[in-house]
């Protein structure tokens, strides 16, 4: 019964991180190919320097990293 409960919360776990994945990935990729459109919006509750090219390309993959660790613990419970 242990084993099923780490299982059962390590899915939850990687459904969470394969969300956060994707959308930071999406989010961050945006920011890169048109920072005009976040320009004000982020300078103006003064995050500005996440538009950097050399931060957001950190970023990317961060998240994918993130999105790939979640997909590999969805696909091992799965297998289990």
């Amino acid at each position: 019964m242990h084993r099923e409960a780490n299982a059962s919360r390590l899915s939850w776990i990687g459904r969470v991180l394969v969300v956060v994945g994707i959308s930071g990935t999406a989010l961050s990729a945006l920011c890169c190919l048109a920072p005009f459109l976040f320009a004000g919006l982020l300078s103006a509750i003064g995050l500005g320097f996440i538009l950097k090219d050399s931060i957001l390309f950190g970023s990317v993959a961060v998240f994918v990293g993130a999105a790939l660790f979640g997909y590999y613990l969805i696909r091992r419970h799965q297998h289990t």
